[in-house]
């Protein structure tokens, strides 16, 4: 049988869709397009790389002290994705941040001061015990290389009084490759907090032999803090901190300071630090981790 060209094109131009027509599924389920709600698929995990770090520091334990002594540092960051790691300075203490707000940051502050035993510095001195400084920072950036920061916070034991830390950072950095930073700080006290450390009342002074002295709220020391980190591997980074400070004002002219000649206080610290990275899901408190 002989079959047109035009009537053979329209044949075999049907056989596809007819065999379409017989292997398609059968219409979906209304109902079971209704249980894959955009709410039942599991939210993507969002990758958080961590950073810790870990070295021996070679410090004093507490203001005025006259000795350096060795301790152990340790710190603890986090980021999301390629976002580099924040900066954070080596006097910052610990902060849990509350509030972000473009370049601007508002967070609890959270610093441990080491104690003074009795007879430290002059025998006889009355001692102070460890103080947990507890209060709130802020933070803000000019440009990407200036940070401009300050702190006040109360100790709720040991010189149970009020300090405040105000400074400034230049950065330098790419990305997390490297770091560099330098900035001066000014430390201020109140009158509990200054005679905690630098006052000596009548009982010290019996005891000790000094002068008695009682120093006014105001000025405490002058800094100059820096830091610098460098990766070596994927995982692997080395850091550097440095702080030199001088106590000033009263504080200063205290006796105590004056006899062991204590006014320059200074600060190294060497380590390594190693970057992880884990999944979490970006829902409910995970969220919160940023």
């Amino acid at each position: 049988m002989h079959v047109s060209g035009c009537l053979a094109c329209l044949l075999v131009a049907a056989l596809p869709h007819a065999a379409l027509a017989q292997d398609a599924p059968p219409p979906a389920d209304p109902g079971a397009l209704q249980s894959t709600t955009p709410e039942d698929v599991p939210p993507p995990r969002v990758p958080m790389r961590v950073q810790v770090a870990a070295g021996p520091q070679w410090q004093p334990w507490f203001p005025g002290d006259d000795q350096r002594r060795l301790s152990p540092w340790f710190s603890l960051s986090r980021t999301r994705g390629d976002t580099p790691f924040a900066f954070g300075a080596p006097d910052d203490g610990t902060n849990l941040t509350l509030v972000r707000r473009g370049r601007t940051e508002y967070a609890i502050a959270l610093r441990r001061e080491g104690r003074r035993r009795g007879g430290d510095l002059v025998p006889g001195l009355p001692g102070i015990g460890r103080t947990l400084e507890l209060g709130g920072s802020i933070e803000t950036w000019t440009g990407d290389q200036v940070r401009w920061r300050g702190d006040v916070r109360k100790g709720v034991n040991g010189h149970n009084g009020w300090i405040s830390q105000l400074g400034m950072d230049y950065v330098r950095r790419d990305g997390d490759d490297w770091l560099v930073s330098l900035g001066p700080r000014v430390l201020l006290g109140d009158g509990r907090y200054q005679r905690a450390w630098f006052g000596v009342d009548d009982r010290a002074a019996a005891a000790t032999g000094l002068q008695r002295y009682t120093p006014k709220a105001g000025l405490r020391s002058v800094a100059l803090t820096g830091s610098a980190s460098k990766e070596i591997s994927r995982h692997w980074g080395i850091e550097a901190q440095a702080t030199y400070e001088r106590l000033v004002g009263d504080a200063a002219d205290s006796p105590i300071i004056r006899r062991v000649d204590s006014a320059t206080q200074l600060q190294v610290a060497i380590g390594m630090h190693y970057t992880f990275s884990v999944r979490l899901p970006d829902r409910g408190v995970f969220r919160l981790i940023r």
